[in-house]
């Protein structure tokens, strides 16, 4: 990625002092993450590497992912990226293209995953495989190299055990046995379970099945990661190229038992979908990155990559919080993002009208599953809260209700000042992200007020929400 500009920017961190693990201070040298924009390789070129993932060999990083600049989910290539700090990506070759077999002339390979097999040195790239026209067929597709650059050689597509597989990723642990966890169809339709398979000792094809997860549950972009001795996964709704809540699940082992679903994030997952999670340093001081896709289905090849910091608590549960940025310093293994500051948490809160069990605090309690919910459908409406003295904001971050297969987008205002009747305007009813949105502003004031002028359904024909909002996160 370049530096600056609309990719990644290199900040210093000045002279502090980390520990590794041999207790050897090292200078830290963070260099800035940032969401939102498009990510740019080191010739300047959009970085394509959708749904894919990320593996480290010999120290340097190779980020491999569907390519799609030419706007289609018809298969393109698998792009391959190198980079030694996580910040500065140059693009290496595609590694797999519609010429390197037949099978892949008219196809479609989504969620590229890559291991490496230890004792042979071989690595193995494994992807969901359709045919270019539908996804009748659920199968995965198998390609090897004797290189993390390739190119990669073809093995064919198959189903796993017969078994239909569609979002899948692959994993190894730390025993160096390999899994691929596939969306199969076991209760009704397509994608409604969870299927962990082991794979053959060369991780070339499927040994057994091991276990069902979530029957009926319609989960799929499956990532893994572990953190100590506990095995965690997270998955996405299955809503086609709309964002949903993501969720996550807790095991003293991958093949479980598996705890129950919890969400993770807002309803929108910051208006992304999981790819994978990056594990920066080792395992008893690691943190870990959700990389998720922001995908754009009118302009596939514009979808954004955006890096958030999943936080571990001490009794293991995770969070997920916006950042607009975070620091990494990928030479001392380190990932600067310390806790996040809202100043509207637990601040008065009003609204134009709200519901007894919904009332205008919900949005600003610091909680992602709980809504302020108006009491009246006629819109325009308007949220806001006294934020006690003048405060200095930077950021607005809104997340907004998601009702699955009748998702909209909200054109809005915000609305500050430093009473409750003066107010400087930022219109913002050009507006048309799903689900979650941000807005880097630079004001100060005591007072500010949400107004939702309108929300548009992409498959309604006209707006029959009744105004509400899950979070308001201001950020000084």
């Amino acid at each position: 990625m370049a530096l600056g500009g609309a990719g990644w920017g290199l900040t210093a961190a000045g002279p502090a002092l980390a520990s590794t693990p041999d207790n050897t201070p090292s200078p830290l040298a963070y260099a800035t993450v940032r969401n939102g924009p498009l990510w740019h390789d080191t010739a300047g070129r959009v970085i394509q590497a959708h749904a894919g993932h990320i593996v480290r060999h010999d120290g340097v990083y190779y980020w491999y992912g569907e390519d799609k600049a030419h706007d289609s989910a018809r298969f393109r290539a698998v792009s391959c990226y190198s980079s030694t700090d996580l910040v500065n990506w140059t693009f290496v070759r595609n590694v797999l293209d519609t010429s390197s077999h037949a099978e892949l002339a008219d196809a479609k390979i989504e969620r590229p995953k890559v291991i490496r097999h230890a004792a042979s040195g071989t690595f193995v790239l494994w992807g969901h495989y359709e045919r270019g026209a539908d996804y009748a067929l659920g199968r995965v597709a198998v390609a090897t190299s004797s290189t993390p650059t390739g190119p990669f050689a073809y093995r064919g597509s198959f189903r796993p055990l017969e078994q239909e597989s569609r979002d899948m990723t692959v994993y190894v642990d730390r025993d160096g046995t390999g899994y691929l966890l596939s969306a199969s169809r076991r209760t009704g339709g397509a994608n409604d379970t969870l299927v962990l398979f082991r794979l053959t000792d060369d991780y070339l094809g499927v040994a057994e099945e091991v276990i069902e997860l979530w029957p009926g549950a319609y989960r799929e972009a499956p990532a893994f990661f572990r953190h100590g001795d506990t095995y965690y996964l997270i998955t996405s709704g299955a809503s086609g190229w709309m964002p949903n809540q993501a969720m996550y699940a807790t095991a003293p082992a991958i093949t479980g038992p598996w705890s129950d679903l919890v969400p993770l994030g807002d309803a929108a997952t910051f208006a992304s979908q999981s790819a994978f999670v990056l594990t920066v340093g080792l395992d008893t001081w690691a943190r870990h990155v959700l990389v998720a896709d922001r995908w754009r289905p009118d302009a596939l090849g514009q979808s954004r990559n955006l890096w958030l910091p999943l936080d571990v608590g001490a009794d293991g549960g995770l969070r997920l919080d916006w950042r607009n940025s975070f620091g990494v310093d990928a030479g001392a293994a380190r990932v600067d993002a310390p806790p996040v500051t809202n100043i509207a948490q637990g601040r008065p809160a009003t609204a134009s009208s709200a519901t007894s069990a919904n009332p205008a605090g919900l949005a600003n309690d610091g909680s992602y599953t709980t809504r302020w919910i108006a009491g009246s459908s006629s819109w325009p409406a308007w949220w806001g809260t006294d934020l006690g003295s003048s405060r200095h904001v930077s950021e607005v971050n809104i997340s907004w209700p998601m009702v699955k297969g009748s998702e909209g987008y909200y054109r809005y205002r915000i609305l500050h000042g430093d009473n409750a009747s003066d107010w400087t305007t930022i219109d913002r009813t050009g507006n048309t992200q799903y689900g979650f949105t941000h807005d880097a502003v630079d004001f100060t004031a005591r007072h500010v007020r949400i107004e939702l002028v309108d929300a548009v359904l992409h498959n309604n024909p006209g707006n029959w929400y009744t105004p509400s909002l899950f979070h308001v996160d201001l950020r000084p």
